[in-house]
């Protein structure tokens, strides 16, 4: 079983100088697949797969739930109805399927200005991924959201710096925030 505490626990120090240079999310996923086990590190796969976009077919979304990761399985739920609900939009279409956040999509699909739609999308995202662990401490699913919200924050380093940084802080924060209320004896005891 992999360490998870201290994968965890090592975020901070993979993205510390995030602000001198870029992130290379490519290093960091592969740091923390090497710390993985193989089964883990699948998920990991799974999670980059469906991250690029280009893959994100029928049968993906299928294949997506034969892994049995809570996780994965629920955020990519989330990303297809949020795509979904984004077509429906831009078709001026009722979406009927049932979406927790489509009240909060439909606002932000509204908003003219393309890069602040762009940001609150991702806000949206970021809140979910974060969201979908709430209760989870030293899990995959914990790592796989994570990952999620670090390539959102790479995003937006290399889009607008001032904004990834900000990201990048708010991430870091979160992660030394899992580590909030929890002694050495509760980590070594997992």
């Amino acid at each position: 079983m992999a360490n998870y505490p201290y994968i965890i626990a090592s975020f901070p120090d993979m993205v510390l100088d995030f602000e001198q240079r870029p992130v290379d999310e490519k290093a960091v996923v592969d740091e923390i697949k090497g710390q993985l086990s193989e089964k883990d590190g699948k998920l990991v796969d799974w999670l980059e797969f469906g991250l690029e976009g280009t893959h994100l077919k029928p049968h993906f979304y299928r294949n997506i739930r034969q892994t049995g990761c809570r996780f994965l399985i629920d955020w990519f739920d989330f990303d297809k109805k949020l795509r979904l609900a984004k077509v429906a939009f831009l078709e001026n279409k009722p979406y009927a399927e049932d979406f927790p956040e489509l009240e909060k999509a439909e606002i932000i699909f509204k908003v003219d200005n393309l890069a602040q739609r762009e940001k609150l999308l991702d806000r949206l995202c970021w809140d979910k991924a974060a969201e979908l662990v709430q209760f989870d401490i030293f899990t995959i699913d914990t790592i796989l959201s994570l990952l999620v919200r670090l390539h959102i924050a790479a995003r937006w380093s290399r889009l607008d710096p001032k904004a990834g940084a900000a990201l990048f802080k708010r991430f870091v924060d979160e992660v030394k925030g899992t580590f909030q209320g929890i002694n050495a004896e509760q980590i070594q005891s997992r």
